[in-house]
């Protein structure tokens, strides 16, 4: 779905056909759920919830959306970005015991352990690291679009997004 079709989907919702919103549901919802169980470092049942809550949060705040001042994608992940920082607050984060549901169902036992290598790696972070990495490396937004999210400069998060890289490279290699 291009920029184009985002906006005419949301003055549909703003107009009063509800139903549109599903579309950017389908659109996003894989990317959001991966981005907020990422930041809480979460099982994916706690991520779904918290993905639900963004949801609803965007549609009763859709009217208030202004694509002058950034995409769509941003303004939502804006939303599960505050949403996730809030929900970290009230518990204190915890290595996942399990992979995530999504490489539960992989074959290869060396596959789950490479994956749940890159899991506690990624776990280890320091979260704004993290949350940089995640932006940009999982969730292919522009250094400009995380450094909007994250209220930084393009060449703090390119930082950040560098020192994870090296941390990640160096934890995957030096098991």
């Amino acid at each position: 779905m291009n920029e184009a079709d985002e906006l005419q989907i949301i003055r549909r919702i703003v107009d009063g056909e509800i139903e549109a919103f599903e579309h950017l549901v389908l659109h996003y919802q894989d990317r959001l759920l991966r981005m907020i169980a990422t930041l809480l470092n979460d099982e994916r049942r706690h991520a779904e919830d918290l993905a639900q809550i963004v949801f609803v949060e965007a549609f009763r705040r859709l009217k208030d959306f202004d694509p002058a001042r950034s995409r769509f994608s941003t303004w939502l992940f804006m939303i599960a970005r505050s949403r996730s920082l809030n929900a970290l607050q009230k518990k204190s984060p915890a290595l996942l015991a399990e992979l995530p549901e999504q490489y539960a169902d992989t074959p290869e036992t060396e596959d789950r352990d490479r994956m749940r290598t890159l899991d506690q790696a990624l776990h280890q972070l320091p979260g704004k690291q993290k949350r940089a990495f995640t932006l940009v490396a999982l969730e292919d937004l522009s250094y400009a679009e995380a450094a909007q999210l994250e209220s930084t400069t393009v060449g703090t998060i390119k930082s950040r997004v560098s020192r994870a890289r090296e941390f990640l490279k160096a934890s995957l290699t030096h098991p």
